[in-house]
């Protein structure tokens, strides 16, 4: 049953109440009286009823409603996970459909397997990056450290 089902038989309910309460002004017996009053009380009860499930069906609505976005939200991040896909250091995401399908990235490990953020890594220049989230410095695989300098000690080239 739903809302508009609920409000239709509280409607109904309330206009039986108001015949009820016209029968009782006209002229008729004690007896009668007692019997319309008695049908009276059953139909307050019944609006009451009516009332609470109405109300408790509208907040169940509201549930299923936030619960429903919770879903498209939880699919949303789902698909995307299922996008990201780990090269040693750090994660990247297949973009893109297709032919036009490319890869995006770098995104930081350690804030991904902890958090499941997502993090851009900055710098790259000679593959050094930087993590500007959680700090930590990422050395991909083209990576390679400057020459040394040669030291001069006493003269002599070391």
């Amino acid at each position: 049953m739903d809302l508009s089902a609920i409000t239709a038989a509280y409607s109904a309910v309330s206009s039986i109440k108001e015949i009820s309460k016209g029968l009782l002004d006209a002229k008729i017996d004690t007896e009668v009286k007692a019997k319309v009053n008695e049908v009276l009380d059953k139909i307050g009860s019944i609006q009451d009823t009516l009332f609470y499930v109405r109300e408790e069906l509208h907040i169940k609505q509201n549930e299923a409603h936030r619960l429903a976005e919770k879903v498209r939200e939880l699919e949303t991040q789902l698909e995307a996970q299922s996008k990201v896909f780990y090269r040693k250091p750090s994660y990247w995401i297949r973009a893109g459909a297709g032919e036009d399908e490319y890869e995006d990235g770098p995104f930081c490990q350690s804030c991904f397997d902890v958090e499941k953020n997502l993090v851009r890594l900055q710098g790259g220049n000679n593959d050094r990056w930087r993590c500007n989230e959680c700090k930590v410095g990422v050395l991909g695989k083209a990576y390679r450290p400057p020459p040394q300098k040669k030291r001069v000690h006493g003269g002599i080239k070391i």
